[in-house]
């Protein structure tokens, strides 16, 4: 049962913008599951369409969180009032980081941090990039480092080797690759697995919690073999908290 003031905030339409996907959800309750309701190919994203999603879910109030410009100028004609995430947002922890300089998307995922786990968390987001921030044994966003997603980095080879096709990213075999398929396969899921142990293995880069989200999540998981949770649905909490904070 909704208390009053939730009757007022609820339910939210929460969207999280990416390089190349739009996540569109809606939280019916304070701290409530985000339920996805839409993913559209941010290039094709038009302000009819984001217009149209708004109206159907029914929402009171719209929050974003968009690391790409073109869209959150789309967002912004077509949900007037709507609440953006950028470098002014009142956080629900504190930072030691220039957040000029830090996106949407990562603030988001460090205000999940703060609201589910309190401290010492690492949330790494694999999406076009790849994201490791660290909320600290403090609370507070201590910073973190950004790659190549991994998509991004099986087809830096591709686009430049034509002889040499990227198939999705299995596990490699035991022994060494037999093929060029194989021996391809061999080098980047081990490359990209060397990439993210590295990162996580770096001085100050160590918490009790381990996050994995992003659409690559899984497959990074299973490449790594890393214990971790997953949560595909971290950001859009996070865009969520935040507009509770305000």
């Amino acid at each position: 049962m909704k208390t009053a003031i939730e009757q007022l905030l609820y339910p939210l339409l929460v969207i999280d913008a990416g390089n190349s996907l739009v996540k569109f959800a809606v939280v019916r309750r304070r701290g409530g599951r985000p339920q996805l309701i839409a993913r559209e190919a941010g290039p094709k994203l038009t302000i009819a369409r984001v217009k149209s999603l708004a109206q159907k879910s029914g929402a009171v109030r719209c929050a974003a969180a968009s690391v790409v410009p073109d869209i959150t100028k789309i967002l912004r004609a077509a949900i007037p009032g709507i609440f953006l995430v950028d470098r002014r947002t009142k956080l629900n922890f504190s930072t030691l980081v220039d957040r000029r300089t830090v996106g949407a998307d990562r603030l988001a995922n460090m205000a999940e941090a703060a609201r589910h786990h309190g401290r010492s968390v690492m949330v790494a987001d694999f999406g076009t990039a790849a994201t490791f921030d660290l909320l600290d044994e403090r609370g507070r966003f201590a910073g973190g480092a950004i790659a190549p997603g991994v998509r991004t980095f099986a087809g830096a080879l591709s686009s430049r080797t034509r002889l040499l096709p990227v198939e999705k990213l299995a596990k490699p075999p035991r022994r060494p690759g037999r093929h060029t398929m194989e021996a391809l396969q061999a080098g980047l899921s081990r490359g990209y697995a060397g990439v993210v142990r590295e990162i996580l293995a770096a001085p100050g880069f160590s918490a009790k919690h381990l996050v994995f989200t992003g659409g690559d999540a899984r497959t990074v998981k299973r490449l790594t073999g890393l214990h971790s949770i997953i949560d595909p649905l971290w950001t859009l909490r996070g865009i969520a908290a935040l507009a509770d904070h305000t």
